[in-house]
């Protein structure tokens, strides 16, 4: 996907969430520019649409995992087969909706796995941003 280089321009001139591009710019640091942009924040939320299996096998707490029926057990080593698990899918949502039920640990941490860190590039641009991104959004 091409960048939008007067969106950068903006995000750098702007600098929004106080990001200290300034002093990087005024020194011709579009390294360390791109550098802080693409560093992965914990106030920056990206949404995941899948995610590997082993990820939401760790999600499960062995406790909880013991009371679910045989039946539930079936479903969610099913989906677990798969690889990779949607975290977007109406069917798998609604499988683990029905096996962990509503204040357990194990939902807490499904939903977690809905979205992952990230950076401001990212979450700006969908991709991380180069030097020579910097330059060419400096110059238009």
């Amino acid at each position: 996907m091409p960048l939008n280089y007067a969106q950068l321009k903006t995000e750098l001139q702007t600098d929004p969430l106080t990001l200290g591009y300034a002093a990087l710019l005024a020194a011709g640091n579009h390294g360390a520019v791109a550098d802080v942009l693409n560093q992965s924040r914990a106030a920056v939320s990206i949404p995941r649409t899948t995610v590997p299996a082993w990820e939401v096998f760790d999600a499960i707490v062995p406790a909880e995992w013991a009371s679910l029926t045989a039946q539930e057990k079936q479903r969610i080593q099913t989906i677990l087969s798969m690889g990779t698990v949607s975290v977007l899918g109406t069917n798998t949502r609604n499988a683990f909706l029905s096996a962990f039920g509503a204040g357990t640990t194990t939902r807490t941490n499904l939903a977690a796995l809905q979205s992952r860190q990230g950076s401001r590039a990212e979450f700006l641009f969908g991709q991380p941003v180069t030097p020579a991104d910097v330059a060419q959004a400096m110059e238009a």
